[in-house]
């Protein structure tokens, strides 16, 4: 039998032979993948959010071949809900150090009339302890607008790239095939779908700036860290 709690700064729970009892210590501030109006009016298909965008995790962790026992270790926590999971989807984590973090969620709805739509991204990057895009870059819907952001929702590579402001990003996410879990599993309503989930996936992050010509501003390169998932059905 599954039970799991999720309070503030206590994580429990139990599945099947699994058992969980973790302390959550913030170490930054939360971000809001999508708008934050959108956790207190449910008008979207779905919501994400990370309230621990960065956080330190003690406590155990039981499983059938012991107890794992965490001090100090570094990890996140996210939180998502919806009107039922999305037709096709993508989603990643990337911890960039030193406070940094970039978080992406790309979905087709799987509501009839938006399934033909172009995949919408809500792109979240948090550098030197401020968000881009910045508010005055965002529409009341998403970040910087819908289009400002285009995926190619492939395994084992999608990429995410647009800009916003003076500023543009390119994403290359990469699951390596003996790092990643596919799970098959059934929604509440009969449907099929397969979920395609890495915690040791690679990132390649290109961020530039307008002066004048596009320049480099940042770059990341995330070998086995970034945290990934593709579904489809």
């Amino acid at each position: 039998m599954e039970k799991v709690s999720a309070r503030p700064g206590q994580l429990t729970g139990s599945a099947g032979p699994f058992a969980w009892d973790l302390t959550e210590t913030l170490q930054g501030a939360p971000i809001f993948t999508f708008p934050r109006w959108s956790w207190r009016h449910p008008l979207l298909p779905a919501t994400q959010m990370l309230p621990a965008a960065r956080a330190h995790y003690d406590g155990t962790f039981s499983h059938p071949a012991g107890t794992l026992t965490l001090r100090q270790a570094p990890g996140a926590s996210a939180r998502i809900y919806g009107h039922g999971n999305a037709h096709r989807w993508g989603w990643l984590h990337a911890d960039l150090g030193g406070g940094d973090a970039l978080e992406i969620v790309a979905a087709v709805s799987i509501r009839a009339g938006l399934r033909a739509l172009l995949p919408l991204v809500f792109l979240r990057l948090r550098r030197h302890g401020r968000t881009w895009p910045r508010r005055a870059e965002r529409t009341a819907i998403g970040w910087a607008g819908v289009g400002r952001f285009r995926t190619d929702l492939t395994t084992p590579t999608w990429s995410v790239t647009g800009r916003s402001g003076l500023r543009r990003i390119r994403v290359k996410v990469t699951l390596p095939a003996d790092r990643t879990l596919a799970l098959d599993y059934v929604d509440p309503d009969g449907s099929p779908a397969v979920c395609r989930n890495s915690e040791r996936a690679d990132a390649e992050i290109r961020l530039e700036r307008w002066w004048g010509r596009w320049r480099p501003e940042a770059s990341w390169n995330l070998d086995g860290t970034a945290h990934v998932e593709v579904g489809d059905r």
